[in-house]
C-alpha cells in the first residue's frame, strides 16, 4: 500500500511538472501565432507597396515608349519647336533619374519582403515545432496520469479507504 502511495504520488508529481512544460509551450505558441501575424502583415503591406512602385515604373517606360526611341540629335532636327523638344528632353532626362530611384526602391523593397518572408519561414517552422512539443507533453502527461489511476485500480475498496484517511 505503502509502495503504491509513493508511486502514485510520484507519478502525479510527474505528472505536475509535465503540465507545467506544457503550459510553457502553449505560451511560446501563442507568442511565436503573434510575431508570425505581425510578418505576414508586414509582408503584405511591402507587396502593396511593390506593387504600387511597379506600377509607377510601368507607366515611366509607357511615356518613354510614346515619346518614340528616335536618337535625339534626329528628334531636335525634325522638331517644329527646337525650344519645346529641349524641355521635354530634360524633363526625359529627370524622368530617366526618377526611373533609376524607384528601380533601387524596387529592389530594397524586394530584398526587405525576401527577408521578412524568410523570418516568417523560420517562425512557422518553430512554431510546427512547438505544436509537436505540445503534443508530445500533453501524451506525456495523460499517460502519467493513466498509470497512476490504474495503480489506484488495482487497490481493494479497504487499501483505497485506508490510503484516503
Amino acid at each position: 500500500k505503502d509502495e503504491v502511495k509513493t508511486k502514485v504520488d510520484k507519478l502525479y508529481e510527474e505528472a505536475e511538472q509535465a503540465t507545467e512544460k506544457l503550459d510553457g509551450a502553449k505560451e511560446k505558441q501563442q507568442k511565436l501565432q503573434k510575431q508570425i501575424s505581425a510578418l505576414q502583415d508586414n509582408v503584405a503591406r511591402g507587396q502593396e507597396e511593390l506593387n504600387e512602385l511597379r506600377d509607377g515604373l510601368g507607366s515611366m517606360a509607357s511615356a518613354q515608349y510614346r515619346t518614340g526611341g528616335i536618337d535625339p540629335s534626329v528628334a531636335l532636327f525634325l522638331s517644329s519647336d527646337p525650344d519645346d523638344f529641349l524641355d521635354k528632353a530634360s524633363a526625359m532626362d529627370q524622368l530617366s533619374a526618377q526611373q533609376v530611384e524607384s528601380l533601387k526602391k524596387v529592389q530594397e523593397k524586394q530584398r526587405s519582403l525576401a527577408q521578412q518572408r524568410a523570418e516568417a519561414s523560420a517562425k512557422l517552422k518553430d512554431l510546427a515545432d512547438t505544436r509537436a512539443e505540445l503534443a508530445k507533453k500533453k501524451k506525456e502527461v495523460q499517460s502519467k496520469l493513466g498509470s497512476a489511476q490504474k495503480l489506484l485500480n488495482s487497490l481493494t475498496a479497504q487499501e483505497k479507504a485506508a490510503l484516503a484517511t
